[in-house]
């Protein structure tokens, strides 16, 4: 059984004129709602689609091989919301951006999550990778 968040628990996001039905409405952590629906799993979000699971536990587990994943989707920038806290992976591993010219941030889940819908709203083709 779902429930709604109440609105003093979560951070609500103001939505202005994006044309997207993947909008991040409302997120605390441990959960994230987008297009009306509460989602508890990590997840990556992107203007076009929503790839409701990533297998990822915590960012000590994320590596190339992890990153080339999130690549295949072609993004014009990369937001790793890593959780509560802000998890830097070593910089080494982001080289594969750089050579695609794919921007890249990393920041904790709340700040990725207003980020993500900022990008949204310029219609940048964002992917926003996020541990919940």
């Amino acid at each position: 059984m779902q429930r709604r968040l109440r609105y003093h628990e979560r951070m609500k996001f103001a939505q202005d004129q994006i044309n997207s039905k993947y909008v991040i409405e409302a997120y605390e952590p441990g959960r994230i709602q987008v297009a009306n629906q509460i989602f508890r799993d990590n997840m990556l979000i992107m203007p076009d689609r929503l790839l409701q699971a990533w297998d990822m536990s915590c960012m000590d587990d994320f590596d190339g091989e992890q990153l080339q994943a999130l690549l295949v989707h072609q993004p014009d920038v990369l937001i790793l919301g890593t959780g509560r806290t802000q998890i830097f992976p070593h910089p080494s591993l982001f080289a594969a951006c750089m050579q695609a010219g794919i921007g890249w941030e990393v920041m904790p889940t709340d700040a990725a999550c207003r980020t993500y819908n900022i990008l949204l709203g310029e219609d940048r083709r964002v992917l926003a990778a996020l541990i919940l």
